[in-house]
């Protein structure tokens, strides 16, 4: 199982899922905010300037925004554990399960069984800027979609002894992938973690 060709099991399934999970870019929360002086004529000359200055310390409160930095919180510290465990072919010492479940946890694992049947670990860490694309916070359990520009150029597939296992030609090495979280008690959970299934170039 540890061989090298482009058909191994490693390289044409699980790494192929792997270099499509995680980049991204920061979502910007755009608010505009409009208001009216209620000043008597006496004070219009300097009503209006402490109503504009006061009203932009409300934006911290939107609930929102205090998700989407919980859900992207989350999702980062699940690919910090996931570094972790592929580097030495096991979940052993690691959070993974803290942060996943479902098919993402699912698809972990079996990435990790395959590494280990190949005697094969993943050295370095990918790049990752994600963003949180939509949430709905009124479901019975909250729910939130990431998408992400993942780059693996620099997360390498190695055998045990060191060596570097060759990729086929014109694999992604940067491209679109997407996940899925949900809020489970007071914690975001990734459900899904997945490339684009066009696989997009970013």
């Amino acid at each position: 199982m540890a061989g090298n060709s482009a058909r191994d099991p490693w390289i044409s399934g699980a790494s192929g899922r792997i270099s499509a999970l995680i980049l991204v870019g920061c979502a910007a929360v755009a608010l505009s905010a409009c208001g009216s002086s209620s000043a008597s004529p006496h004070h219009a000359a300097s009503g209006p300037s402490h109503v504009i200055s006061a009203m932009p310390t409300t934006a911290p409160h939107d609930p929102q925004a205090r998700e989407k930095t919980a859900v992207l919180a989350s999702y980062r510290a699940l690919w910090a554990e996931q570094v972790k465990a592929y580097a030495k072919a096991s979940d052993e010492g690691t959070e993974l399960r803290k942060y996943a479940t479902a098919d993402a946890l699912a698809r972990a694992m079996g990435d990790l069984q395959r590494l280990k049947d190949g005697h094969k670990v993943v050295h370095g860490e990918p790049k990752h800027d994600p963003t949180v694309t939509s949430m709905n916070l009124d479901k019975k359990i909250p729910e939130a979609k990431i998408t992400d520009c993942l780059d693996v150029s620099g997360w390498k597939l190695m055998t045990n002894d060191g060596k570097p296992v060759p990729t086929a030609q014109g694999v992604l090495k940067r491209y679109v992938a997407t996940a899925t979280a949900q809020k489970w008690g007071q914690r975001w959970m990734m459900t899904q973690l997945a490339p684009d299934p066009a696989r997009k170039p970013c």
